[in-house]
């Protein structure tokens, strides 16, 4: 069953994907850090409603790809954006708007670095925002946890 942090976190999936905001500036990387909390299923559901919404694009297996790898090494917010850089750029490249060459690979990088300082700081600030939230979320669990165990000694 889903947690109200949790349906705040895949919300914020889509409404980032659908709400102005500028280039790469959205919580998708850090949501998918937080894949292994929140689960991994509900997180693509939610990508690819977005994406149904807004239109499939010809890189979707580089993204998708990276967003898998990290959710499965959960590597934190400067990692995962390096990943998601790299491995999205790539996939850029592959297509040939810069040429097939080393040169062509070189200008791809460079001309993407505006786009991940977005990437690296939105996923920093919304990973810090959604710790805070699970923890918030947990802290709330075990405080209920133990006041049914209270009643439950009274009870006895």
């Amino acid at each position: 069953m889903l947690k109200p942090s949790n349906i705040f976190i895949l919300f914020c999936i889509i409404a980032s994907r659908w709400l102005p905001h500028p280039p790469n500036f959205t919580p998708v990387i850090a949501v998918f850090m937080m894949a292994g909390v929140i689960n991994l299923l509900p997180c693509l559901v939610a990508y690819l409603i977005s994406d149904a919404i807004i239109g499939f694009h010809s890189y979707m297996i580089w993204v998708y790809g990276s967003l898998f790898l990290i959710a499965y090494l959960q590597k934190g917010a400067v990692i995962s954006s390096l990943m998601f850089f790299v491995i999205t750029n790539f996939g850029v490249w592959t297509s040939g708007w810069y040429g097939y060459t080393l040169q062509g690979l070189i200008t791809c990088y460079i001309m993407a670095i505006p786009f991940f300082v977005n990437t690296l700081t939105s996923t920093v600030l919304f990973s810090i925002m959604f710790k805070k939230a699970i923890n918030e979320n947990q802290k709330h669990n075990l405080i209920e946890f133990t006041s049914r165990f209270s009643d439950l000694r009274r009870a006895a």
